[in-house]
């Protein structure tokens, strides 16, 4: 199926979303969905970690939705695509680290000589599942030399380079995408742009027109309502959990639509909220929030979840499996009092993450420490790609 396209010859990149008509998408990964405004653990999560007391413990759990996965024999000469995509499908949903790990296993028997779209694609998505940015960013930058029409490619681009604080080369990939390559995925790319240098009302209407003219079914849909539900928890116009619940409706388990769902919550205040939202998830980032508003509330079981969290973490560096550096600078911050071992974290999390999320923990880590040089590097940065105050979105319009 074809990307929707433009043809009309434009004269500027606002000129040509003011024209944009109903587009025809084609059905894309779901990875496209998780987008840049969930936190890290979204993508990449674990189930949590714990040690059982008793014989009894169930001490893991298979993901959910694992059994609509179809078989594949392990002695098959060369692993289905198909497989494999919906593998990691379900990987982006449930936030389980372990079907991305099965997904990469199935892409290792593909030879490596097969550079078809599909798989590099597969490639690019497993990658940036594990936050192997620089290659995903590789394959990307390969799919798109053969197809440079490829509008969820140069999507899928962009988001990374938001993650990584490169604005000035997502600018370039939104513009190449409303300069006649999709306008649809141009409209999803600019108003994610919008959103990041702060441009709140900017990123609600386009995030908006793209919901109204696009199809119910549109798999970029959650992402868009995830968005706009963020644009509003940013900007405090009230409307936010409407949005949140639109997406809560469509996908009420997925960890994406929870984790941005918890995180406003608890930015606004609604600790409670949040812990009943939270209250049967398996997800060690969402465990995380649970810690955080439990902390927050003030209810008995407080000291119970940050300790459980604390031991998650140990026990995953003692398997050789390090936590999300920015999860663990938070658990250090907020739930342990440890500044300093907090900003050492935090510093280490912005060499590779520049998303607002990070830039704001190591905000809050160097003001907790009392180490106002340690924002040297991100104030830098943040004047180099136009952002105010140290890559914080300005106070909202």
């Amino acid at each position: 199926m074809a990307h929707g396209r433009n043809k009309a010859a434009p004269t500027g990149v606002a000129a040509f979303i003011g024209r944009h008509g109903a587009m025809t998408v084609r059905k894309v990964f779901l990875f496209l969905l998780a987008g840049l405004l969930l936190p890290a653990t979204a993508l990449a999560a674990r189930p949590a970690l714990l040690v059982p007391s008793n014989a009894s413990d169930v001490i893991e759990q298979l993901p959910r939705g694992y059994a609509l996965l179809k078989p594949q024999k392990q002695d098959a000469p060369v692993a289905r695509l198909e497989d494999i995509e919906q593998m990691l499908s379900l990987a982006a949903r449930t936030g389980d680290a372990r079907l991305a790990s099965r997904a990469q296993a199935l892409l290792n028997r593909i030879p490596a000589t097969d550079v078809s779209p599909g798989v590099i694609r597969a490639r690019a998505f497993n990658a940036q599942h594990r936050h192997e940015f620089a290659a995903a960013l590789r394959l990307l930058d390969s799919l798109i030399a053969q197809q440079p029409r490829d509008g969820d490619a140069r999507l899928s681009r962009a988001q990374i380079h938001l993650v990584q604080g490169r604005l000035d080369l997502a600018r370039a990939d939104c513009a190449a995408l409303a300069l006649g390559v999709d306008s649809g995925r141009a409209l999803i790319c600019i108003s994610a742009l919008s959103l990041r240098q702060g441009r709140l009302r900017e990123a609600a209407s386009l995030s908006e027109r793209w919901i109204a003219e696009s199809a119910p079914d549109d798999p970029s849909r959650l992402f868009v309502l995830l968005m706009r539900g963020e644009v509003a928890s940013r900007a405090g116009t009230g409307d936010a959990m409407a949005w949140f619940a639109q997406a809560l409706a469509v996908a009420p388990d997925d960890v994406r639509v929870l984790a941005a769902t918890s995180r406003h919550l608890r930015r606004s205040g609604r600790h409670a909220q949040t812990l009943k939202l939270l209250v049967d998830t398996g997800s060690e980032g969402l465990q995380l929030e649970r810690a955080l508003a439990a902390r927050s509330a003030g209810v008995p079981q407080a000291t119970a979840l940050a300790d459980a969290q604390a031991r998650r973490y140990r026990l995953a560096h003692a398997m050789g499996s390090a936590p999300e550096m920015r999860d663990e600078a938070e658990l250090l911050l907020t739930l342990r009092g440890d500044s300093a071992a907090a900003l050492a974290l935090a510093l280490r999390n912005f060499e590779q993450q520049r998303d607002y999320e990070d830039v704001d923990l190591l905000q809050r880590a160097a003001r907790a420490a009392r180490r106002p040089d340690a924002l040297r590097g991100l104030q830098a940065w943040a004047a180099s790609q136009g952002l105010d105050v140290g890559g914080r979105a300005p106070a909202p319009p």
